[in-house]
């Protein structure tokens, strides 16, 4: 009768042995909770109110501050731009941590670019920007694909311009991919098909499935019991779908090849694949698909959403609007911008600097430690999750002075000229920095200055707009309607 007691009893101090523990010099934070660490930090986070929490372990622990997961995962949280920018330098922080949502994607393994580290990420990260530039990644030749991909977008929304257009990432999308995609595939995606409808579908949901409110990063075995509920088989039929897509795609380059001229950068992967040492440093099939994958779901969303947020800014600025349409109607005389431009539009880039910087659509990036290391006199070990949380950069009152406020002039010198701010990094900073920055600064200047040179924006009346934001990998804003007006004098398609 006594041995299940004594079982029972040695689960209990295994358990406890076991449990997250808080290393040597490792940095200071809130006290773990029995056997499940800092769950309380969890709970908060997954609710969404990451911002005060992080405001409150800031004051109590300082800049830098270490979590300690249910799952015994170590996190250390950054907030302080001094030390992002130090930790972003160093190859110790250059690393991705085991996130399972995230890695259902790639099937567990560290392949592509996003979720990839160590010797093949930096090969295929040099591979990728090399070969996009010259396809054409943020040159004047791709300027005639972003007003193409424009004119789309614009005749669409002419079709509901009497009545209240309602304002979400999915308007544009589509204009976003297939800029990129020109580039990847030589196509476009068609909205209205049933390949670009569920690509839509599949981006809105996968940024929530793998979000930090997913069930399976915290205990990755409730797949086994809740296959739906913890989004993991939501999440294959997601991830199968698309590589099933990818794959038509990929079986048409490789029966069509030329080698002596490639199309894109499909094609130029499928020439490295023939390589003697392709296989060992991942030039194969699944990796271009998952490489693929990571280009147009990662470049497609965020651009997605600083769209989203500049047409919700101007209507809650008219005054900024209407700047903007002062300077791209004196500076352009009713032509269409090109990127060539930007020089001659300082408030115009000043403005979308302002979006970057308020709307924080990316609000921290999650790195991993690749080896033990120490950064500000703190031990950090090899495997530890880092946040860096850039929003706390863009809105730390003793910098900016009114974070709170939307401020376009904060950008400019004192002659009008824009003023670059390295404190300014919606797209991350370091060796992890964003791939594809050219090209996204390309796009969502000409993007944004083609639709505040054509249309009015306004709100609807007694609709009440805020800066409050969807929780998630990605900062949305809340979904609202406009209305909007084409401008007199403006360039017809």
């Amino acid at each position: 009768m006594w041995l299940p007691l004594v079982a029972l009893l040695l689960l209990l101090l295994l358990v406890w042995i076991r449990r997250p523990q808080r290393p040597d010099r490792f940095p200071p934070g809130p006290a773990p909770f029995l056997i499940f660490g800092n769950i309380d930090f969890v709970n908060e986070t997954r609710k969404g109110n990451i911002r005060p929490l992080i405001a409150k372990c800031r004051k109590e622990f300082g800049d830098i501050f270490g979590i300690l997961l249910p799952t015994g995962q170590r996190a250390v949280h950054l907030v302080n731009f001094d030390l992002i920018k130090e930790s972003c330098a160093m190859p110790e922080f250059s690393g991705r941590p085991f996130l399972f949502s995230a890695l259902v994607r790639t099937y567990q393994q560290k392949l592509g670019i996003i979720f990839n580290e160590g010797p093949t990420w930096k090969e295929h990260r040099r591979f990728t920007l090399r070969h996009l530039r010259d396809l054409g990644f943020g040159k004047q030749s791709m300027e005639g694909v972003v007003l193409d991909e424009f004119e789309n977008l614009a005749q669409e929304m002419e079709k509901k311009i009497d009545s209240p257009l309602t304002i979400h990432s999915d308007l544009f999308n589509i204009t976003v991919l297939n800029v990129l995609w020109q580039m990847v595939a030589s196509r476009r995606v068609n909205p209205d098909s049933p390949d670009g409808k569920m690509l839509l579908k599949i981006v809105n949901e996968l940024f929530q499935l793998v979000g930090p409110r997913s069930p399976m990063n915290l205990a990755p075995w409730l797949r086994h019991f809740f296959p739906e509920w913890s989004g993991y088989a939501p999440l294959v039929r997601h991830r199968d779908t698309t590589v099933a897509m990818l794959d038509k795609v990929v079986a048409e380059h490789q029966q069509t090849l030329d080698r002596s001229s490639p199309r894109d950068f499909i094609d130029v992967f499928l020439i490295e694949m023939e390589s003697e040492d392709a296989e060992a440093r991942q030039f194969n099939a699944r990796n271009l698909i998952i490489v693929s994958m990571d280009l147009f779901f990662a470049g497609m969303e965020t651009s997605a959403t600083m769209l989203h947020w500049s047409v919700q800014l101007m209507v809650m600025y008219p005054d900024v609007q209407t700047r903007v349409q002062q300077e791209l109607d004196a500076k352009l005389g009713g032509r269409l911008p090109s990127n060539g431009d930007r020089p001659q539009l300082p408030y115009t880039e000043a403005t979308l600097m302002e979006v970057s910087r308020r709307s924080s659509v990316l609000p921290q990036a999650v790195h991993s430690t690749t080896c033990d290391t120490t950064l500000a006199g703190y031990n950090i070990p090899k495997d530890t999750m880092v946040h860096m949380h850039m929003q706390e950069v863009h809105m730390d009152p003793e910098y900016w002075g009114d974070p709170e406020a939307f401020r376009p002039e904060r950008f400019l010198t004192a002659d009008g000229a824009v003023r670059h701010d390295e404190r300014l990094i919606p797209f991350g900073t370091g060796r992890r920095s964003c791939l594809g920055e050219t090209l996204a600064r390309m796009e969502i200047f000409m993007l944004f200055a083609c639709l505040i040179q054509r249309f009015r924006f306004a709100a609807v009346p007694g609709q009440k707009l805020s800066h409050d934001t969807a929780f998630g990998v990605v900062q949305t804003p809340k979904e609202f309607s406009v209305t909007f007006t084409k401008r007199d004098g403006s360039q017809s398609s």
